[in-house]
């Protein structure tokens, strides 16, 4: 099964991860060793793009939406390979509703409750490998995967972001202008 992960040059390792505020990392600052980190990786270079670069930015634009040529040109689009069976937390479809998570933790704008579960679900005995859920932008499967567990993964290609196959026609389908 095959990922992919939009990152920085900055960054070059596509199976690196930080411990910045995201959907799913770890809130607890005051005990910054025993911090998880999470690797974030989305079915479709579309899905990556969404969630990397565009987010919220089309939210009410009509006609073109401007992104800086430089946030491209910065970033590689890494392909990713799951070489290892991985036991994922499914929170696509009915199972959020079923295990009485609130809908904020997988569709809000702000992170904070989705952090707090994330500990939960982290520290909980099935010691998982990570998150399978719906990108709360267009549905598509994306993967939040433990720092635990990222050495079951593999990287088999890279390009720059810019030249990444299907690029340019994303640019036109979301009406990215490049500035």
């Amino acid at each position: 099964m095959e990922f992919g992960r939009i990152h920085r040059l900055t960054f070059p390792d596509p199976l690196g991860f930080g411990k910045n505020p995201t959907r799913f990392s770890d809130p607890r600052r005051r005990v910054p060793d025993s911090r998880f980190g999470v690797l974030y990786l989305g079915s479709s270079l579309k899905v990556c793009f969404l969630e990397t670069i565009l987010r919220d930015d089309r939210d009410g634009v009509v006609g073109d939406v401007e992104v800086e040529e430089k946030e491209l040109d910065d970033r590689l689009y890494a392909e990713v390979r799951v070489r290892d069976s991985l036991r994922l937390l499914d929170l696509t479809g009915d199972g959020p509703v079923r295990m009485g998570i609130p809908s904020d933790v997988l569709r809000g704008s702000q992170q904070a409750l989705a952090r707090k579960w994330s500990v939960a679900f982290y520290d909980h005995p099935a010691a998982i490998d990570g998150i399978l859920y719906p990108s709360r932008l267009n549905g598509q499967t994306n993967l939040a995967i433990y720092d635990r567990s990222v050495l079951k993964l593999e990287p088999l290609r890279s390009h720059n972001l810019k030249r990444a196959p299907g690029m340019a026609d994303l640019l036109d389908y979301f009406f990215v202008a490049l500035i």
